[in-house]
């Protein structure tokens, strides 16, 4: 199993460091640098993290700037890229008290400006955009091939649990691109910038967030309004397939990985007794046992900091209450769709939510589980976006049609 391969006693910090050098495919990363960065880290200390990650996305942005003062736009945009991802990278333990971490907001605003100042000066017609939802909107952009108007095949991108809208062109939109498919990635409530600077929170009816999403796609000219897919990573999984169980304009969608019940990432570990004291809301012993459980593990501390803030949650027990509502028990079938379930063979988040949710569901369907083999069995296959892309794609030159 490749996810302790960078930090052999932390799974937490060897999964990111993978995630973030997964999207060298794709211009987000250089290995040799991710090395680098990686050796000056220390185990577990964030502060290591936040100041290598960091220095790294400086450079290369510095570097990029360079590039384009002199017209070298290729290197501009590759560079852009790489910082765009390090700045992420380097944010994604800040989660102590978000909401009034200036550090981690002035990084979080580095990655998307580094991220539009590539798509800026990329070969594709990149545009951003405003979704109208509710009383306010949702930050997205739309990029298409060229400036011709066809209309194309297009992938919706829906993030999960911690993603960002930029994070999305790595995860599905550079390969969309390069297939001739229009792409749209979108912040809904809980995510990117909708948490940041709106403090919209998730909730658990997806369907009132996708179905603005897709009225705003099918009005576009450059879309082909018979051939939408929609892509949900991670958390996603579950959002998206909430979603269809109302939204059924969707040609077809995609679920990497699929999810069942998300709240089950949370559950997987506690024994039966403290679900208990939950349910019964024995909330100021519950918390004890959770914020010690915290201490011994950075992916416990994380999950449950960033679960607090995005879940609109003041305590652990109140947000492990909040995500069992997270389900699509009772509901599965009202999914008419056909669908892609991906499944990793050693998802260390989400493991046999993908098989459960294949065998709830009625609609046409087609499962496929990737393995170590492979280099694919990690949460979302980080590491692994050929031989996922080649999966997606080959799927959807069967329901979508060229």
């Amino acid at each position: 199993m490749l996810i302790n391969h960078f930090f052999k006693s932390n799974e937490c910090f060897s999964y990111e460091v993978l995630r973030a050098a997964g999207y060298a495919n794709y211009g987000g990363a250089d290995l040799g640098e991710v090395i680098a960065i990686t050796s000056r880290i220390r185990s577990g200390n964030e502060d290591d993290w936040l100041r290598e990650w960091k220095t790294a996305a400086d450079r290369a942005f510095t570097n990029a700037e360079s590039s384009a003062l002199v017209g070298n736009r290729m290197s501009a945009y590759e560079g852009y890229l790489r910082a765009s991802n390090y700045y992420r990278t380097a944010e994604f333990f800040r989660r102590d008290d978000f909401a009034n971490d200036k550090i981690a907001h002035a990084i979080y605003e580095r990655s998307e400006l580094a991220f539009s100042r590539a798509m800026e000066l990329s070969a594709f017609e990149y545009q951003s955009i405003s979704i109208p939802y509710e009383n306010t909107t949702l930050p997205g952009y739309f990029v298409s091939p060229d400036a011709t108007g066809t209309p194309r095949r297009t992938i919706i991108f829906n993030g999960g649990f911690d993603s960002t809208m930029s994070e999305g062109w790595f995860a599905i939109g550079a390969a969309a691109l390069s297939r001739g498919y229009n792409f749209l990635a979108f912040d809904g409530p809980g995510q990117g910038a909708v948490i940041r600077s709106h403090g919209l929170v998730f909730r658990p009816d997806w369907e009132k967030v996708l179905t603005p999403v897709v009225d705003y796609t099918l009005t576009r000219k450059e879309v082909d309004t018979d051939a939408v897919a929609v892509f949900g990573w991670s958390m996603g999984g579950y959002l998206v397939a909430r979603a269809a169980t109302e939204e059924h304009r969707i040609k077809t969608i995609i679920l990497d990985d699929g999810v069942y019940d998300f709240g089950s990432a949370f559950r997987v570990n506690q024994p039966w007794w403290l679900q208990k004291m939950v349910d019964l809301k024995y909330d100021s012993v519950c918390n004890l046992i959770f914020r010690l459980a915290q201490s011994l593990s950075t992916g416990i501390r994380w999950g449950s900091r960033n679960g607090k803030w995005t879940f609109g949650m003041a305590s652990e027990a109140e947000m492990a209450r909040t995500v069992k509502g997270y389900t699509l028990e009772g509901i599965c079938q009202k999914i008419t769709t056909p669908c892609l379930i991906l499944d990793a063979e050693n998802d260390h988040f989400l493991k046999g939510q993908p098989d459960l949710l294949r065998r709830h569901l009625s609609c046409e369907q087609e499962f496929v589980s990737l393995r170590q083999d492979e280099g694919a069995d990690t949460h979302c296959h980080q590491g692994s976006f050929f031989r996922v892309h080649q999966v997606v794609f080959d799927f959807l030159e069967k329901r979508l049609g060229s």
